[in-house]
C-alpha cells in the first residue's frame, strides 16, 4: 500500500473544527534566525520501534528515532539538515565508525523519528548495536551519540524447535483443596493446579551471552539457582490465547554459573484458567510453559536448554488460584529451595505434555511494558473489628495485592478480604462494589501458616482492586511495618505532568492517573476487580489521556491486536462482508462479552489508532488493521434507516442517576443519537487513513458520506429548546459531540453553543447531564467555543454529580456511576477509568497543546491556553517524540507570563490570550516574530509561527 502524507486543503475539506484533530494551522516556516548558536546540538534518547534497548524485537526493518537538543539552552529555531546512522553487529565495531550491517551514510533530510533501517537482513536473536549523529540548519554537527542497542526475537516458528509445551498432571489431589476444604467450591470447577516445574543443566565454559525465551499460560514466574529473574510480575500479558500467546525475554548470562544450575518455572492459570468465574467455556486448559534457553560461549561454541519431559514437576503451596477469586496458599507445603540445584527430587513426578495454546507462528514477542510492582503502601491505620480479626486502611484506591508478615501457629488459617469501601453502617469491608455477583464470588486470600517462626507473604497469581483490607486469625494485631498494599500495574512510562492554581483540579488530575494506572494490566481495563476485561468503549474515552502522560504506543499497539484476534461475525455481518471478516466485539481479549459489539464500542478500533498517529506520527499503528477498517464501514453502514441515520449505539454510558436496568432510550441522550455521531467520526477518521494509505477514491467515498450523515442528523435530531428560540440536537452529549466532530456548520456554531450552554444552566441547574462519550469533550468544546468561565465553573463545583463532589466524597479514583453518594451506600465500582477522559482538558485546553493532522507526532503542533483569567497558573509538560514541550504560564501583577518550550525539529502555532490588545514582550524585549491580531470564538488572540526554543512570553 503507497503511503504518503495528507495536504492541507484535503484535511481542511473534511475536518474543519473536527473531534479527531484541530484545525489544520498553517505551516509556513519563520525566517531563520541567527542565534549565533556556537555550541551546536546533542543527539539522545535513541529509540528503536518507540522502545529503548529492546531484547525481542520482531521488526524485521525496525525504525529509528532520536531527540536533539540544543548546547545552548538559548538557540532557537534550529532544524536537523541531515543524519547519519551507524548499526553494527558488535560494539568494538561500531567505535571504529564502521556500521557493518548498515551506513546510511550522510541523508540530507529533517527526519528524526522513524527512520527505517535498510541494511543486511538481520536474523532471530541478533544483537545490534547502532549510534546517529546529525547536522543542523545552522552548520552544527554533534558528536556520534552514545551506543544503542537492541536484540532480535525469535523470528521463525523453527526458532521453537526442540522445545515443549510441559505442565504437570496432579495425581496426588483426592480433593481439590489437599484436605484444606476452605473454600466452598464444586470440585468440577476447581482450576488446574499451580505446579512447580524444574530442570537441572551443567555448565562447562565461560559463558559469552544466555538468554532465556519463556512462554507460560496463563501466568509464570522464572527462577534461576534459587532466584526469581526479573522484576515482572502476572507474566505474560493476556491475550486470545488460541490466536496469539505472547512469550517474554530474559537476559540470564549473570544468572547462571560454572557447574550445575537449576532452572525453575512456577505456573499459575491467569486468564488462561477464566473458567471458575465465568463458567467452563471461557477456560483454555490446563496451565503450560515452553521455554528455550540459548547460550552463546566465550569459546564462540553454543548449546541450548528447552522444556521436554525430562524436566521433573510437583505441586505448590498454591492450592487455589483464581485471577478473579484470588489465591490460597499452604506454607507448610513448601519446599526449600525447590529451584536450587541438587535437592531431592524422590517426590517430584516428570512434567507431562500439554495442548499447545496456538501455532508456534503466532508465538509473539511482549514488547508491551511488563506488569510490575509500582509501589509498597503502608499502611494509614489499623483497628481491631472482630475477634481476632483487623482491618486496614492504605489510603487510596488501588489494584494489586496485600503482603503480610506474620508469627502464627502451624495450620493457622488467616483470611484477608478486600473492599473499595467500607460499609457506612458497620464500618466493615463493603466488597459489593467488588462485584462478586458478576464473577461468582469475591476475592478473597487465603494463607495457612507454617509456624515456627516469622512468615512473609504475598499472592502471586491475582491481584484485584481495594483501599481496605481485613485479616482474620490473627493472634495479636500486625505492625505497621508488617502490613503493606503492593500497587501493581503496567509500567507504562509516565511522560506527562500537570500542576495548577486550584487544587481541586489537581485532585482530578491526579485521580484520573491513578485510576488510569491501576487499570492497566497489559491491557487498558474497565475496572481491576469486577471484570478486568477490556471494555473498548472504556479505552476510547481515555486515549487522549493516556497519550499526553504516558509512553504508551507499544501498550495500545498490543490491544490493537487483541481486538484484531477477536474480531467475530453473526448473521448480519456475514450477508455484507467477505468470507471470515469479522467485527470488534465489546471485550478484547479475552471470552467475555464476545459478540458482535455496537459502534460506540467498536469504534475504538478506529479511535485508539488514529489518535496515536496523531500523537506519534507512526501509520504502522493503523497500516495493518486498514481492510478491518474499512469493513467496519461496510457493516456498520447496515444499520442506516430511512431518515439517513444510525440506528445503532450501547449509549453514553453512566450519565448522573441513570438507572442502567432501565431501557436505553431512557437516557437523555439516545443511543442512535450519539451512534450516528460516532458513525461520522468513523467515516472521516477511515477516509483520512485512506488518503494516507494513497486510497483517494475510497477517502472521497467516505467523504461524501460523511457530509449525507451530517445532513440527515441535523435534520432528524436538531430541535428546538422548549419554550426557547434556541435548536440543540437533544441533548448536552450529543450536541457536544456534534460540535466536537465537525457535525456543525460554522456559522450555526454560536447557536449550538448557546443552546448547549442553556442546557447546562436552565435545565440543568448548572450541571453536566453526560456519561462518558459527552463528559470527555464537554469542558473542552465550552473552552473551545469561548465559555472559559462556565467550564471552570463546571469543574470547581462541588455539587452533585460535578467531579468536585465526587472527591467531595473521599473516593481516590473516579466511580462507575454517578449518585449523590453522600445519601447512599456505595454500589457498582468505584474505579472505572472510562471516567477519567474529561482530564485530558489539562493538557489540551488549559495547557493548549494539541498535535496537528498535516504534521502528525507534534512535528507541528498548536499552542492556545485557556481559562488564562479563572486560573492564576499553570505549568504542564509532555514528552513528544521530539523532545519536551512546556506550557507554563501565569498572571502576576497585571501581566500574563507565558514560558514555551518548542522542540528542535518542530514548528508551533502559538496564540497568546490578549484580550486588552497589549504589547507583546519575549524575553524582555519586543516580539520581533511575525504576528497577527485574531478574535476566535469572541476571545482576541495574538497569533505568531515560531520555529524551536525557549521562548518566555509576556504581556504588559
Amino acid at each position: 500500500m503507497k503511503r504518503r502524507q495528507v495536504s492541507t486543503k484535503s484535511i481542511a475539506l473534511f475536518l474543519l473544527g473536527s473531534w479527531i484533530a484541530i484545525a489544520a494551522p498553517s505551516l509556513a516556516q519563520p525566517a531563520a534566525e541567527n542565534t549565533g548558536n556556537a555550541d551546536g546540538i546533542e543527539v539522545g534518547d535513541l529509540k528503536v520501534e518507540h522502545l529503548r534497548a529492546p531484547i525481542l524485537l520482531d521488526v524485521s526493518k525496525p525504525r529509528f528515532s532520536w531527540i536533539l537538543r540544543p548546547v545552548n539552552g538559548a538557540a532557537k529555531n534550529v532544524r536537523q539538515q541531515s543524519y547519519h546512522v551507524l548499526v553494527a553487529s558488535d560494539e568494538a565495531t561500531l567505535a571504529e565508525d564502521r556500521g557493518d550491517l548498515w551506513d546510511s551514510g550522510v541523508v540530507s533530510s529533517s527526519q528524526s523519528v522513524l527512520v527505517p533501517y535498510q541494511g543486511q537482513d538481520l536474523v532471530s536473536r541478533q544483537q545490534c548495536f547502532w549510534k546517529v549523529r546529525t547536522t543542523d540548519n545552522q552548520g552544527h554537527t554533534s558528536d556520534w551519540s552514545d551506543t544503542a542497542k537492541w536484540e532480535m526475537g525469535l523470528l521463525k516458528a523453527d526458532d521453537w524447535s526442540g522445545s515443549q509445551w510441559i505442565g504437570f498432571e496432579d495425581k496426588k489431589r483426592d480433593h481439590p483443596f489437599a484436605g484444606n476444604a476452605h473454600r466452598n467450591i464444586k470440585a468440577e470447577l476447581f482450576p488446574h493446579p499451580s505446579p512447580l516445574l524444574r530442570k537441572e543443566i551443567a555448565i562447562t565454559k565461560p559463558i559469552a551471552n544466555a538468554k532465556a525465551f519463556i512462554c507460560g499460560v496463563g501466568l509464570f514466574e522464572f527462577y534461576l539457582n534459587g532466584h526469581k529473574i526479573g522484576d515482572h510480575v502476572l507474566d505474560p500479558g493476556q491475550t486470545n490465547y488460541d490466536k496469539h500467546t505472547l512469550y517474554v525475554a530474559h537476559d540470564v548470562t549473570e544468572a547462571l554459573q560454572q557447574g550445575d544450575n537449576a532452572v525453575g518455572i512456577w505456573l499459575g492459570n491467569g486468564f488462561y484458567g477464566q473458567n471458575i468465574a465465568f463458567g467452563k467455556r471461557f477456560g483454555y486448559g490446563q496451565p503450560g510453559v515452553r521455554m528455550k534457553l540459548f547460550i552463546d560461549y566465550k569459546d564462540g561454541t553454543s548449546d541450548q536448554f528447552n522444556t521436554d519431559t525430562t524436566w521433573k514437576a510437583t505441586g505448590s503451596p498454591i492450592v487455589f488460584d483464581n485471577i478473579y477469586w484470588g489465591e490460597s496458599y499452604d506454607a507448610r507445603l513448601e519446599i526449600p529451595d525447590w529451584s536450587q540445584p541438587g535437592i531431592d527430587l524422590s517426590d517430584w513426578d516428570n512434567a507431562v505434555t500439554v495442548r499447545s495454546p496456538c501455532p508456534d507462528k503466532n508465538l509473539r514477542p511482549q514488547l508491551l511494558p511488563p506488569i510490575k510492582v509500582m509501589q509498597q503502601l503502608r499502611p494509614v491505620e489499623i483497628r481491631k473489628v472482630a475477634e481476632e480479626t483487623w482491618q486496614v486502611d492504605f489510603g487510596k484506591n488501588i489494584a494489586g495485592w496485600p503482603s503480610i508478615t506474620v508469627n502464627q501457629n502451624a495450620g493457622d488459617v488467616l483470611r484477608i478480604t478486600s473492599s473499595e469501601v467500607l460499609d457506612k453502617k458497620t464500618g466493615r469491608t463493603d466488597n459489593r462494589t467488588q462485584g462478586g455477583s458478576a464473577t461468582g464470588s469475591n476475592n478473597e486470600n487465603i494463607y495457612i501458616c507454617k509456624g515456627g517462626s516469622s512468615e512473609s507473604w504475598a499472592p502471586r497469581f491475582s491481584y484485584t482492586g481495594f483501599q481496605f483490607i481485613e485479616i482474620s486469625g490473627l493472634d495479636q494485631a500486625p505492625a505497621f511495618d508488617d502490613v503493606s498494599a503492593m500497587v501493581v500495574h503496567s509500567a507504562v512510562p509516565k511522560t506527562g505532568s500537570f500542576t495548577c492554581s486550584n487544587e481541586l483540579l489537581n485532585q482530578q488530575f491526579t485521580t484520573s492517573l491513578l485510576t488510569l494506572e491501576v487499570n492497566w494490566h497489559s491491557f487498558p481495563e474497565d475496572c481491576p476487580h469486577r471484570e478486568k476485561c477490556g471494555w473498548l468503549g472504556d479505552a476510547h474515552a481515555t486515549a487522549d489521556l493516556s497519550l499526553y502522560n504516558y509512553d504508551i504506543s507499544a501498550f495500545y499497539k498490543k490491544f490493537l491486536y487483541d481486538i484484531q484476534d477477536s474480531l467475530t461475525s453473526n448473521g448480519q455481518t456475514e450477508k455484507v462482508l467477505p468470507p471470515g471478516a469479522g467485527i470488534p466485539t465489546f471485550v478484547a481479549p479475552g471470552k467475555r462479552a464476545h459478540r458482535v459489539a455496537t459502534i460506540d464500542w467498536a469504534i475504538a478500533y478506529l479511535i485508539l489508532p488514529w489518535r496515536t498517529y496523531l500523537h506519534t506520527g507512526d501509520a504502522d499503528i493503523f497500516e495493518p488493521h486498514f481492510e478491518n477498517l474499512k469493513n467496519f464501514i461496510t457493516f456498520y453502514r447496515t444499520f442506516k434507516n430511512d431518515q439517513g441515520v444510525i440506528d445503532n449505539g450501547l449509549g453514553d454510558w453512566c450519565p448522573p442517576r441513570w438507572d442502567r436496568r432501565a431501557a436505553p432510550e431512557f437516557m437523555e441522550c439516545h443511543p442512535y443519537v450519539s451512534g450516528t455521531a460516532f458513525y461520522y467520526q468513523a467515516l472521516t477518521i477511515v477516509s483520512k487513513m485512506a488518503q494516507i494509505l494513497g486510497e483517494d477514491d475510497y477517502s472521497n467515498q467516505c467523504l461524501k458520506e460523511a457530509d449525507e450523515i451530517k445532513t440527515a442528523f441535523a435534520k432528524t435530531y436538531l430541535k428546538p429548546i422548549q419554550d426557547t428560540q434556541l435548536k440543540h440536537f437533544g441533548s448536552q452529549t450529543a450536541t457536544v459531540m456534534a460540535i466536537r466532530s465537525g457535525m456543525v456548520d460554522p456559522e450555526e456554531i454560536d447557536d449550538r453553543v448557546a443552546a448547549l450552554v442553556y442546557d447546562i444552566k436552565q435545565l440543568h441547574d448548572g450541571h453536566h447531564a453526560c456519561g462518558i462519550h459527552g463528559l470527555r469533550h464537554l469542558y473542552t468544546v465550552l473552552a473551545d467555543q469561548g465559555h472559559d468561565e462556565l467550564a471552570h465553573q463546571l469543574l470547581t463545583d462541588t455539587t452533585f454529580p460535578s467531579p468536585g463532589y465526587v472527591l467531595s466524597c473521599g473516593l481516590s479514583t473516579w466511580p462507575e456511576r454517578r449518585f449523590e453518594w453522600k445519601k447512599k451506600r456505595y454500589s457498582n465500582s468505584l474505579n472505572h477509568p472510562m471516567n477519567a477522559g474529561f482530564s485530558a482538558f489539562a493538557h489540551e485546553s488549559l495547557a493548549g497543546i494539541r498535535p496537528t493532522t498535516d504534521a502528525p507526532g507534534y512535528q507541528h503542533f498548536q499552542l492556545k491556553p485557556h481559562l488564562t483569567k479563572q486560573l492564576k497558573w499553570i505549568n504542564a509538560e509532555i514528552l513528544s517524540p521530539y523532545g519536551p514541550i512546556r506550557s507554563h504560564w501565569k498572571n502576576q501583577d497585571g501581566t500574563f507570563n507565558w514560558e514555551v518550550e518548542v522542540p528542535v525539529n518542530t514548528t508551533a502555532t502559538i496564540f497568546i490570550p490578549n484580550p486588552n490588545g497589549r504589547t507583546l514582550y519575549e524575553s524582555g524585549k519586543p516580539y520581533q516574530g511575525s504576528t497577527s491580531s485574531v478574535t476566535q470564538s469572541k476571545q482576541d488572540w495574538i497569533k505568531t509561527e515560531t520555529g524551536s526554543g525557549l521562548y518566555r512570553f509576556s504581556l504588559k
